[in-house]
């Protein structure tokens, strides 16, 4: 596997969610604020999730812990920042942009193991310049 931050021209590919303002996307459901949670886990920075990385690593309802393993969203959510701060920790703010692994039950509707899934947290200004962080699914 390649490194994480900036060594693959892939990982440069614009998301949809940053197109417009990120107020505006936030509105429109396009990426999800979790600035509180960031901050629990120790990012100074407001962050968001675009909604394909919301569905793909943290969504989950009472049906899906019925159907696969026992399991809350709020659970996979904190899971998921709490992964993401400790790579940029560990890796340091080398980048505006690197890939991290976080382990998550699939919601497939029969899955009742982990397994592993790779996201992209990207540094970029926010509306009125400030520095903002959003996850993402990365570029395949």
């Amino acid at each position: 596997m390649t490194d994480f931050f900036n060594d693959n021209p892939e990982q440069t590919t614009v998301d949809p969610a940053y197109t417009g303002s990120r107020a505006q996307a936030i509105a429109d459901g396009e990426i999800v604020d979790v600035t509180e949670i960031g901050s629990q886990v120790g990012f100074k920075w407001p962050v968001a999730i675009t909604k394909t990385a919301w569905d793909n690593l943290v969504t989950w309802s009472d049906e899906d812990s019925e159907r696969q393993v026992p399991q809350r969203e709020k659970s996979r959510l904190y899971e998921l920042m709490s992964k993401c701060a400790d790579s940029v920790r560990m890796r340091g703010p080398k980048c505006d942009r690197m890939k991290f692994h976080v382990q998550r039950v699939p919601r497939d509707g029969i899955a009742t193991k982990v397994r592993t899934a790779v996201a992209q947290i990207v540094a970029h200004p926010g509306d009125a310049g400030e520095p903002v962080l959003t996850i993402r699914m990365p570029a395949k």
